[in-house]
């Protein structure tokens, strides 16, 4: 064999290429940017992702008892489940303004929420839902808030979903903090809830008890391809002010909130007291939509799963298909190994379908002399059931189902059918 070195004997040599499977990384990840004055340092330095789970009762207790990092924690942990977390410390500022400042950190010096777009490289875990309660809700000096901002930076690096508060005492006001969002990453919840701190009922922010509940859900379904809608919070006693809901109709407050792109929280009954007042009941958060403003990007779950696409793809290939000789046996490998990943995803119910294809205009002779090969795929996302229509009508040849059982009837009791009677 002219191809090969002499060998006087027996040897075995890698020959052909084949089709690998496509890995799917855990992607429901709780990604947080807290304040944490009490935490142990050695533990939680400054500045610098952290992972733990949440049931490590050691990580669990450095963190301390003030702040808002342990307020996560105990969220997730209410929806019955546990949860793989990265945590960033921010030192707390003098005031609310400082601390916002540390919070929003440097994207340069990867400070703040910034250290989060690190994490897979320093502690081998990357995030997938992002927090930062509390700092990031609220409009700032009329204009977006910071914290938020600098946190959907980090969400679009890491095509992960960033929860945010709107912090809106009002419709009015939720909708102006809407307004300053058009990310396909970022998901709006409005009110604050109420919660058991200690012996009192408290206002919390509702981002945390969203990202156990996206959490939850991913672990029930087997990914990230289902909304988050429609479950209860558990731990939620209500919502920090009312908003209307009725079954059946489309004028009410939660369906404003939804339609504009803000999830909220709804009663399973509802409530309503002296005058017609709503109670502060809403335990079950409702909304599918994201911020974006294209509308092939405005469901939550359809989002999460084409980012869990792209991210497998980058991951699963490079370890054993670049460098390889561009043939055709190994481009078919290529193709093979996507085109079973996304039939998978259809088996599941995550995409109505999938197909993988090779464009020859894209891939010029110039182009594969290069050791360029561009390889084409389309898949479509499963949106979720919003709007379920039934149409009602009524429909008079179900009477002549009436007059039938009527003669048959008539015929059994009195021996005889009308015509019999008529004729006689």
């Amino acid at each position: 064999m002219p191809t090969a070195p002499f060998n006087h004997g027996v040897r075995v040599v890698s020959a052909g290429s084949e089709a690998r499977p496509v890995s799917v990384a855990d992607v429901s990840t709780i990604g947080a940017a807290v304040i944490a004055p009490d935490a142990d340092e050695a533990v939680f330095p400054p500045d610098e992702p952290v992972a733990f789970y949440t049931h490590e009762a050691d990580k669990v207790a450095a963190l301390g008892a003030t702040g808002n990092a342990v307020d996560i924690v105990n969220a997730v942990r209410a929806q019955g489940i546990e949860a793989r977390m990265v945590v960033v410390r921010v030192e707390e500022g003098a005031d609310d303004e400082g601390t916002m400042t540390n919070l929003v950190g440097s994207a340069a010096s990867m400070s703040g929420v910034h250290a989060l777009s690190y994490a897979l490289g320093h502690v081998g875990v990357e995030p997938d839902i992002l927090l930062a309660p509390g700092y990031s809700a609220g409009r700032v000096a009329a204009a977006k808030n910071p914290v938020a901002d600098a946190l959907e930076q980090v969400s679009a690096k890491l095509k992960a979903l960033a929860v945010f508060d709107t912090g809106g005492t009002d419709l009015a006001t939720s909708l102006a903090y809407r307004a300053d969002f058009s990310s396909r990453y970022t998901y709006l919840v409005d009110p604050f809830v109420r919660v058991l701190s200690g012996t009192d009922i408290v206002t919390k922010p509702a981002s945390p008890f969203v990202g156990g509940l996206i959490v939850k859900k991913d672990k029930a379904k087997g990914g990230p391809y289902w909304s988050p809608s429609n479950q209860e919070a558990l731990g939620v006693l209500g919502t920090a002010r009312p908003i209307t809901y009725f079954d059946g109709e489309i004028d009410h407050e939660a369906n404003a909130l939804n339609e504009a792109g803000i999830a909220t929280f709804i009663p399973s009954r509802v409530v309503q007291g002296v005058g017609g007042q709503f109670a502060q009941n809403g335990r079950i958060l409702w909304g599918n939509r994201t911020a974006s403003d294209d509308p092939l990007w405005q469901f939550i779950n359809v989002v999460r799963t084409r980012a869990t696409i792209e991210k497998a793809i980058v991951s699963s290939f490079r370890p054993w298909a670049n460098d390889e000789n561009l043939t055709a046996q190994h481009v078919m490998a290529v193709m093979r190994s996507l085109q079973t990943f996304l039939d998978e995803l259809t088996a599941v119910g995550a995409t109505l379908g999938g197909r993988v294809y090779f464009d020859r205009d894209l891939n010029t002779n110039a182009s594969l002399r290069s050791g360029k090969l561009r390889v084409e795929f389309d898949a479509e996302e499963t949106p979720p059931l919003e709007d379920l229509i039934f149409g009602s009508r009524r429909n008079e040849a179900y009477f002549d189902t009436l007059a039938e059982d009527i003669q048959r009837r008539i015929s059994v009791e009195f021996s005889g059918t009308i015509a019999d009677y008529l004729s006689a």
